[in-house]
């Protein structure tokens, strides 16, 4: 009889906790579900740029996560409300699985994060190769949609287009349309066709935007992954515990 008081007491205490942790993974649940679709939709020409999808795999791992996340902590909270061990056996295995891929996006995120220079880097010279003007294809308009968006040209300096890219080489210094300021009204969008300066084109080079743009997105993803893994675990106990003390 005694056993039976305590384990009722203990049960409604461990009850109330995973009520409220079930509660905060929902609640997480719907921040990776908007910063993964935030990742996705945020500037979606750099992933075709810099041709590596680390960054948007770990992305589209949170969205889906972060689904079934939100419908298995309702689960957690009702199992443990009315007692059901199935429920908690199915809420322990689903989590459990739910955890490890958390943390592998949490881990992609930061292995990107440390080796974002140098892709970024190859990434945008092998593009800068392969741009043509007035072409349609992938590489023309990544450049295009990057240096006008992040107001950037080039990977450093505006000169790299001649020296990386033969249609520019072969006509003399100049840059894509996409480089030039869109302010007209004093002829300087004409006047950067064919003599791009400081005055009539972007300067500063992308490849300093793009890389401290993925960086802290991969820091976002990453913190926010194994954040919500860490809390998890918590939850994994406490169905553990609670399954245990259900008779």
């Amino acid at each position: 009889m005694s056993r039976g008081v305590e384990m009722t007491g203990c049960g409604k205490c461990i009850r109330f906790l995973m009520f409220a942790v079930n509660f905060v993974i929902w609640v997480a649940s719907i921040a990776i579900l908007v910063l993964g679709v935030w990742t996705v939709v945020d500037r979606p020409y750099l992933e075709r740029l810099l041709g590596n999808d680390m960054y948007m795999t770990a992305a589209y791992i949170l969205i889906a996560t972060g689904c079934i996340v939100f419908f298995v902590s309702f689960l957690g909270c009702f199992g443990a409300l009315r007692e059901v061990k199935c429920m908690l056996l199915t809420y322990f295995i689903i989590v459990l699985l739910l955890f490890i891929i958390l943390l592998i996006a949490g881990i992609l995120g930061y292995v990107f994060k440390d080796k974002a220079e140098t892709s970024v880097n190859h990434a945008m010279m092998n593009a800068m190769k392969e741009y043509r003007s007035g072409s349609n294809n992938t590489f023309t308009k990544a450049w295009d949609e990057t240096q006008q968006a992040m107001k950037c040209c080039a990977i450093n300096e505006q000169d790299e287009w001649a020296k990386y890219n033969t249609e520019f080489s072969q006509t003399g210094f100049k840059v894509p349309k996409s480089c030039c300021k869109k302010d007209d009204t004093s002829g300087l969008l004409q006047e950067c066709q064919t003599r791009p300066s400081e005055s009539n084109s972007f300067t500063d080079g992308c490849f300093s935007m793009a890389t401290d743009f993925v960086k802290q997105h991969a820091l976002i993803i990453g913190g926010v992954g194994i954040a919500v893994a860490v809390i998890m675990v918590v939850g994994l106990m406490l169905s553990i515990i609670l399954f245990k003390m259900i008779t």
